[in-house]
């Protein structure tokens, strides 16, 4: 009996020991709950700041998006202008217009073997006109706001993590 009061003994002490190295390391309760507390604000201004990044460059990119829906407007605008300015250049440039123009302002038809043509030195004549189509955008099918400007930064942040995941597993195989 005596070797089972030993062990006993030698447990209590072996407890002892072990509470008295917990009590030593142990804080106070006001300090750990000083720490949680302190734990929790850290980790929401960690939030609040990764909110505000993230906002604050949804708000950049939707203003982008935007000025270059407004810059797109502007273009097809200014492009329906231009198209006027030449129909109308070209029916008062008409042969019908010039001719009824000139009526008026008092010249008469001709016959052309009546008419008087001068040979001038160095002059070349006029330069024929190469008429091109009018100009189309390239691609009607194209987006007025780019795909990197409709994209959030969790779709950019989960699209990385599933590329990483990805090349993991690839890699793994």
């Amino acid at each position: 009996m005596t070797e089972p009061q030993k062990n006993q003994t030698k447990r209590k002490e072996k407890a002892v020991k072990k509470n008295r190295l917990v009590q030593a390391f142990k804080q106070a309760p006001w300090r750990g709950r000083v720490q949680m507390a302190g734990g929790f604000l850290v980790g929401l201004v960690i939030i609040i700041l990764v909110a505000s990044v993230y906002l604050s460059i949804s708000g950049q990119a939707a203003t982008a998006g935007l000025e270059a829906y407004r810059l797109d407007l502007k273009r097809l605008d200014l492009e329906r202008q231009i198209a006027n300015t030449n129909a109308r250049i070209a029916i008062v440039s008409s042969a019908a217009n010039m001719e009824a123009r000139a009526l008026e302002l008092g010249f008469q038809r001709i016959n052309p073997d009546d008419a008087l043509y001068l040979t001038i030195p160095g002059y070349t004549g006029k330069q024929t006109m190469i008429v091109a189509s009018a100009p189309a955008p390239a691609n009607n099918d194209q987006y007025l706001v780019k795909s990197i400007y409709r994209e959030s930064l969790w779709d950019w942040l989960f699209t990385g993590i599933n590329s990483l995941s990805d090349s993991v597993i690839g890699s793994g195989e």
